[in-house]
């Protein structure tokens, strides 16, 4: 066996700052391996032909090599260009996935200035053991840096924005590692464990078992041994046709295609070796990082689950998944999530219930220390999933990072947020928190706002006062419940902001 360190140690590596630096990988049995980075050494035995040492924590450096050497082979990988930084995981489903490439900004991206600190790692998409040496993945599992058209492309959009973002405002190398698959529910990226010994996720295993009690598993295994072939130059360009939103009204004109038949294996059919089924990217993908050194992660999914119907228990669903990656990590890692884009129902694979999912996420957030939550209702697409703006959810992830995990406490970087309301006769005043200078209307609120006086619809008049959505009906004086929903609706053309431009988030009050 070769000396064989884990795959994100290569060139153009960004390591976490301050905190021990572990690094770890394979070897011959009995071997040493020794370490040496930023003028410290580390040695370690390797046993059952693992090794894995801990170095030191670090300041921010650029520009410094790893050694790393064999006693038993004689063997000796030097990485220049290494970093010391700060990295943060980007996962989720295909819209942390989604391409720079694809973006709407794509082309202002290519031009802005080159930024050596900036850096990007995607890991192979591998959904069961000896996929990895089964399949061919040219562009992933090395580390890209802010350097020219093609490695830019190849960053998450998101992660880009985010990285910019953030590199103005430290001074320091940032490295974000994507761990991300399309079409994959919260479930596959949780623990076994974590969702065993949650009653509210018994439907994900029953669902589990059930898909899988009919399988004839010499035929799956033999099938799965098969290599994913690559895609051709025609679907590839139908499927940047796809990312862009290109001819998707033409689509919606249509009755829905027909799917292809399935094949003899997919990794999005049930199974021991599927990409869906739980904790198997859990296990094939995110313990492969751990414990590389890392930030904090942040997460953009939730639209597979509201798919299958999962919504109701969505937030079940997050608090297992943080905290499975907070123990495998061994810290509170910060967790900033993404809430789903308004996304329209009348596409052939639309929203069913986005509304129920952002309540849920914003539930998970108030259950657990650590998690804040991105509202990006002002920046969807009604028949693209796949939105092409991520700038405004970089942007916003990177000004929660920077208040929350960086310390800028100032800063105005949670969207206004209805924190209750007072009843004055007819009239209805909320109250909001991070509203900044006041509320903003930037158009009207028919069919965001649905307000209830026993029961019975009213269509009061709105107006904002500073902090205040102020609501007034004749309906309402006198009523002995009043109950107002807002944006609880799957698409939206968000109308109502803070003075720093963050959109509201959605709310149901009861007064």
């Amino acid at each position: 066996m070769k000396l064989q360190p884990a795959m994100m140690f290569g060139e153009n590596m960004v390591l976490q700052r301050g905190e021990p630096v572990p690094v770890w990988g394979r070897s011959v049995r009995g071997d040493t391996v020794t370490v040496t980075l930023g003028g410290h050494t580390a040695a370690a035995a390797a046993e059952n032909g693992r090794w894995r040492v801990l170095l030191p924590p670090m300041e921010a450096a650029d520009r410094i090599t790893m050694e790393i050497t064999s006693q038993r082979t004689g063997e000796r990988l030097v990485f220049e260009n290494a970093a010391i930084g700060e990295v943060w995981l980007a996962g989720g489903q295909s819209n942390m996935e989604f391409l720079l490439k694809y973006d709407e900004l794509a082309e202002e991206m290519y031009q802005d200035q080159e930024d050596p600190g900036l850096r990007f790692f995607r890991y192979p998409q591998v959904n069961f053991p000896g996929c990895l040496e089964q399949n061919a993945y040219p562009d992933d599992g090395f580390w890209r840096r802010w350097d020219s058209r093609e490695n830019r492309g190849m960053f998450s959009a998101v992660a880009a924005y985010m990285g910019r973002q953030l590199r103005r405002a430290l001074g320091v190398p940032v490295g974000f590692i994507g761990v991300n698959w399309g079409g994959t529910p919260a479930a596959a990226w949780t623990s076994w464990e974590a969702l065993a010994e949650n009653p509210a996720l018994k439907p994900v295993l029953d669902w589990y078992q059930e898909s899988c009690a009919s399988l004839d598993l010499s035929k799956y295994y033999q099938a799965s041994d098969k290599p994913a072939p690559d895609p051709s130059p025609q679907e590839q360009a139908r499927m940047d046709r796809f990312m862009m939103g290109i001819g998707l009204e033409e689509l919606l004109s249509k009755d829905p295609p027909p799917l292809p038949p399935p094949a003899d294996y997919t990794p999005y059919l049930p199974g021991p070796r599927s990409a869906v089924r739980p904790a198997g990217l859990y296990s094939s993908m995110l313990k492969q990082v751990a414990p590389y050194g890392v930030r904090g992660a942040v997460w953009y999914q939730g639209e597979d689950d509201d798919a299958r119907g999962w919504q109701d228990f969505y937030d079940e669903s997050m608090k297992a998944l943080i905290q499975s990656w907070r123990n495998l990590w061994n810290k509170e890692l910060p967790f900033l999530q993404v809430e789903l884009a308004p996304f329209g129902d009348k596409y052939f694979n639309g929203a069913k219930a986005y509304f129920t999912m952002r309540e849920k996420q914003r539930a998970a957030a108030s259950a657990l220390p650590g998690v804040h939550n991105v509202c990006i209702l002002d920046a969807g697409d009604e028949v693209n999933i796949h939105v092409r703006k991520k700038r405004p959810v970089g942007e916003r992830l990177a000004l929660l990072a920077r208040k929350y995990v960086y310390g800028e406490t100032s800063l105005l970087a949670d969207s206004p947020q209805c924190t209750g309301g007072v009843r004055e006769g007819d009239t209805l005043r909320l109250n909001f928190q991070n509203a900044g200078e006041g509320l903003m209307l930037r158009g009207s609120l028919e069919g965001l706002l649905r307000v209830t006086a026993d029961g019975k619809p009213v269509s009061p008049a709105a107006a904002v006062e500073g902090s205040q959505l102020v609501l007034t009906a004749g309906e309402l004086a006198g009523a002995g419940s009043v109950q107002v929903q807002f944006a609880q609706v799957n698409f939206c053309q968000m109308p109502l902001f803070g003075s720093t431009g963050l959109p509201a988030f959605p709310f149901i009050l009861t007064l």
